[in-house]
């Protein structure tokens, strides 16, 4: 009996449904690097990316200046790479498991900044 209960539970992972590029981009992002302008930030320049069930995001960060609104409503472009927040498109970079990578002109400034769930 145990030797059919493991392949059943092997049949029930081999099974598991593929995320789509919205579900995996869905999470509550923290940063791990920003740079600006190509340059690295002080570790102690954070951002908080939330992207919620339902399209809603909300950014806490101490990126000074940063004029992008910090809550609104999300989307995403999977054939441009696209991640769009409040109607202010940034570029992802990477997307592959835990990490993502976005990009972005802010206050005329090139942003790059990499997230970990």
């Amino acid at each position: 009996m145990p030797f059919f209960a493991a392949l059943l539970l092997l049949g029930v992972v081999a099974c598991k449904k593929d995320e789509t590029f919205t579900e995996k981009l869905t999470a509550e992002w923290n940063s791990t690097a920003i740079k600006v302008d190509g340059v690295a930030a002080p570790s102690t320049t954070t951002m908080f990316l939330h992207l919620q069930t339902g399209n809603n995001f909300e950014i806490t960060t101490n990126i000074a200046p940063f004029t992008h609104p910090t809550s609104g409503v999300w989307s995403a472009d999977e054939a441009n790479s696209k991640l769009t927040l409040a109607g202010n498109i940034w570029t992802i970079h990477h997307l592959e498991g835990n990490t993502l990578r976005i990009g972005n002109t802010v206050d005329g400034k090139e942003i790059e900044i990499d997230l970990e769930k």
